[in-house]
């Protein structure tokens, strides 16, 4: 069982205790494009909220069963690959977004394409 904690105290917290300055707060999120090394004109999406490891990240990952599509953004002229279940956090709205959907694909097929 899962019990709070301070280390302050050294004592455990009550659930009054632990939810006593509980806040919702607004995590930074960033999107970063990662252009693909044989065809500049294409990137991957990479969405994360911890960006200050961005310089110290060695690999992008991809979930191999997950479905992600490469997409023309109509406004930038850009085309990106993104997880399908990501598109809601590119576009506010996907169903009225602007942009075409030029392919679909799992994961593992993505796996092994270089990027910079």
């Amino acid at each position: 069982r899962v019990m709070p904690y301070s280390t302050a105290c050294t004592t455990p917290l009550s659930n009054f205790e632990a939810n006593l300055n509980y806040k919702d707060v607004d995590d930074p999120a960033v999107t970063v494009a990662f252009p693909l090394v044989d065809d500049p004109s294409v990137s991957f999406l990479a969405w994360t909220t911890t960006p200050w490891t961005l310089p110290s990240n060695l690999a992008l990952c991809v979930n191999p069963e997950l479905e992600y599509v490469l997409i023309s953004d109509e406004e930038s002229g850009n085309k990106y690959y993104i997880a399908r279940l990501r598109l809601a956090q590119l576009y506010k709205n996907p169903k009225k977004a602007k942009f075409t959907e030029i392919r679909s694909c799992l994961g593992k097929e993505l796996v092994g394409m270089k990027y910079q």
